[in-house]
């Protein structure tokens, strides 16, 4: 008996709706037309002022702000001991905020042709890829060259974290990123600048920032080239480097050693 009392009471207020939906009310509606959601973008080019081999300007070794595609950072033919270099870069956020950061990647050591003081260093008769040491006796300092100038000042330029054993240990060069103290790129073309100092052998940074060889360019920054061992003699390095870039906003907690490359 309850639920046959249920139902028809159910049933009631079911016609009483439908009786109402005959019933016009005032209304008015509005109407947004085309609505669009565009996707921004991260464009990042590089340029370089140039760069240095040893005491001197290696000209044409400058290039504008472009999509990378065959320009070289580095390009030497006899390296030896104690050999350095400078390479400035330049790069620029074109829209968007943008964190930053260099790799080392697709790294190759050639044995290339061994002669007999790599023998007598230790090394063995195993040639071609990967059996080369020339990466590994070789280091890169980093840090923002705010004039640039390719002379490191401690006093208000920040060194980039690099791994310091060797260009073969180097997974990454944090620019800008979550643990940085460097800030982001601002996008809408904000430039930063960059600069890489080389050495055949150990890098010796000036812990005052003194000019160790006045007026020359990364004076601030020596090679000691007794670190590197015969055993890399002959040895091909080659490797690329890749500068990437990702949004500021949403990602707060970016870090360059999360990356991985396509």
């Amino acid at each position: 008996m309850k639920k046959i009392i249920i139902s028809g009471f159910m049933l009631v207020a079911t016609l009483a709706i439908a009786a109402g939906a005959t019933t016009a009310f005032y209304n008015d509606t509005e109407t947004s037309t085309g609505n669009v959601l565009t996707a921004g973008n991260i464009d990042l080019t590089v340029d370089s002022l140039g760069s240095t081999y040893n005491d001197g300007n290696i000209f044409d070794s400058d290039f504008p702000a472009v999509d990378l595609t065959d320009e070289k950072f580095f390009e030497f033919g006899d390296i030896k001991p104690g050999d350095f270099g400078w390479r400035h870069l330049s790069i620029h956020a074109e829209d968007n905020p943008a964190w930053a950061c260099l790799f080392i990647d697709n790294i190759n050591d050639d044995e290339n042709t061994p002669v007999e003081p790599e023998f007598d260093a230790g090394d063995t008769a195993d040639v071609g890829i990967p059996n080369g040491e020339l990466s590994k006796n070789m280091e890169l300092f980093a840090w923002e060259d705010l004039l640039p100038n390719g002379i490191y000042k401690p006093a208000n330029e920040t060194a980039l974290p690099v791994t310091p054993d060797s260009f073969f240990d180097i997974a990454y060069i944090a620019y800008a990123d979550s643990l940085s103290a460097i800030l982001p790129l601002a996008g809408l073309g904000d430039t930063r600048n960059i600069g890489l100092f080389w050495c055949a052998g150990n890098v010796v940074v000036n812990p005052l920032g003194l000019l160790i060889k006045p007026g020359l360019p990364g004076s601030t920054l020596e090679c000691d080239g007794s670190g590197m061992s015969d055993i890399a003699q002959t040895d091909i390095f080659t490797a690329d480097m890749v500068v990437f870039a990702e949004q500021v906003r949403n990602n707060g907690n970016f870090k360059c050693e999360d990356v991985v490359l396509p």
